[in-house]
């Protein structure tokens, strides 16, 4: 058991600075972001508010650092050494990895002491031991002539981390970024930044050359931008909204035509059929992948479409399961519920509720005495019925606890509601109905689809959207393509007869 969560919290001494060719400095134009924890109002002020100038200095660092080819013409094995040690790192900085996003980001310490940042450290360690089992291509040979295909890193790559999990998703880009031989600058989300600042340094331990691993703080539409738009930035990607990734796609036009990965928004899908026969653990499935986090996970479950024949059934068995996700202290470590992660982002989920409401919809959310800090931001689970297929809380992405319930007669109405959305992150189909999982799993529109299950994939499958969720995968041997361009080289040898 962890103890003395909070003691440690108010006693750390965070690291708030730049990160750029191996040292930390101030910002080009010192100015700070002003914030405080969602907690408990905690100060969090004074990380750098970087700016297109700290952008030129990182993107130049790593540049020359690429160029030098300190890093790149690394083998396979020194790389996987490197990242190896790097993950010995953090799992021995867990516990201060875990505080730090906490005390950013609201999320039970608990969740991220205990899932997020071993998940992250478990996909760094996946990806070191692919690297030497992942192969270039040899076309087979002519008389005369040989040629192979070869996969080139792309050069200095930019990456723009969210703030819902901030290691588990800079690990799924930097990984293969830096294994395939590029140079990285990291622009993480404002509202957590700490903890992969903190990874900068125990990078730097691993063994990371200067200037290939840097991490530039700051508002997304000044340092994410220029470093969008930076001609010198091969290629960018980036975790996020679809408002945003849409810009990116047009920065990355407006400039060099860099590579775009994008993995944005989602308003996942969940049917649950009349075949289904166990109504109970589908339920507490769906609940805990809407609830757990205050709803802030892209790929979260956000519509269940349940067949007219069991609906009523379900539904009291979700409102039911609703009851263990109330909010609690983050810093306790028996809390499996933290906070949303800002009084901005717990308005707007409360304006989506107004809405709902507004339009008709039927409200449950569960009676509960919320022990938490009264400074805290959160929002009490949120079930929405007698809700219009068309109407905003069926179609935008709220990104909090709150779930619509939609209804259907027949199989095929639940995959034309499903579907019926600008995203494709995620979907799943509840049913003992082989034939039916088979046909309907193959009809879903997203990029990962579960059968029987939610969110229970591993680091060997790649994630991913399609639509307005995005461009590119996450995860996964396939996640090394992203970041790298094909190569061909064709050799005639002449001088055979």
């Amino acid at each position: 058991m962890i103890k003395n969560i909070k003691y440690k919290a108010d006693r750390l001494i965070i690291e708030k600075r730049a990160f750029i060719n191996g040292a930390f400095v101030k910002s080009h134009g010192g100015k700070i972001i002003n914030k405080v924890s969602p907690v408990d109002g905690m100060d969090l002020s004074g990380l750098c508010a970087c700016d297109s100038g700290d952008i030129d200095r990182a993107v130049a660092a790593a540049g020359k650092s690429f160029e030098s080819g300190i890093w790149r013409n690394k083998s396979p094995l020194e790389k996987k050494a490197i990242l190896l040690r790097l993950a010995d790192l953090m799992e021995k900085s867990r516990e201060r990895l875990a505080i730090l996003d906490t005390v950013e980001t609201g999320r039970a310490f608990k969740n991220y002491y205990y899932d997020s940042i071993p998940k992250a450290i478990a996909a760094l360690r996946y990806f070191a031991e692919s690297l030497d089992k992942y192969y270039d291509y040899a076309v087979p040979p002519r008389s005369n002539s040989l040629a192979f295909v070869t996969r080139e890193p792309l050069g200095v790559v930019g990456i723009i981390t969210p703030w819902n999990d901030p290691l588990v998703v800079s690990v799924w880009k930097f990984a293969p970024a830096l294994l395939m031989g590029n140079s990285v600058v990291i622009k993480p989300a404002e509202q957590s930044s700490f903890s992969i600042l903190e990874v900068a340094k125990l990078a730097q331990k691993a063994g990371i050359p200067d200037g290939v691993f840097n991490v530039v703080p700051g508002y997304g539409d000044i340092a994410g931008k220029a470093l969008a738009l930076h001609r010198n930035v091969a290629g960018i990607f980036f975790t996020g909204s679809s408002e945003v990734g849409k810009l990116i796609l047009q920065y990355a036009g407006q400039s060099n035509m860099k590579k775009v990965g994008l993995e944005c928004g989602g308003k996942s899908p969940m049917i649950i059929s009349k075949k289904c026969q166990d109504l109970g653990r589908a339920a507490a499935v769906l609940a805990e992948n809407i609830f757990y986090h205050q709803g802030q996970i892209c790929s979260a479950p956000s519509r269940v479409i349940v067949d007219a024949e069991i609906q009523a059934r379900f539904v009291e068995l979700l409102k039911k399961e609703s009851r263990k996700y109330i909010p609690a202290d983050p810093f306790d470590a028996n809390s499996d519920v933290g906070c949303v992660v800002s009084r901005e982002q717990e308005g707007k989920i409360r304006q989506y509720i107004k809405i709902g409401v507004r339009d008709g919809a039927k409200m449950f959310t569960p009676r509960a005495t919320v022990k938490i800090n009264p400074r805290a931001c959160y929002v009490l689970p949120t079930i929405f019925e007698d809700v219009k297929i068309d109407s905003v809380i069926a179609q935008e992405e709220i990104f909090g606890p709150v779930v619509v319930v939609l209804v259907f007669d027949h199989m095929e109405e639940a995959v034309k509601i499903a579907n019926n959305s600008r995203f494709g992150l995620a979907a799943s189909i509840w049913t003992n109905d082989l034939d039916e999982a088979y046909h309907i799993s193959r009809e879903l529109q997203a990029g990962i689809v579960h059968v029987n299950s939610y969110g229970d994939d591993d680091d060997t499958v790649p994630f991913g959207g399609i639509k307005e969720s995005g461009v590119g995968k996450d995860k996964s041997i396939f996640a090394f393509d992203e970041y790298s361009y094909l190569k061909t080289t064709w050799i005639r040898f002449d001088n055979i007869e």
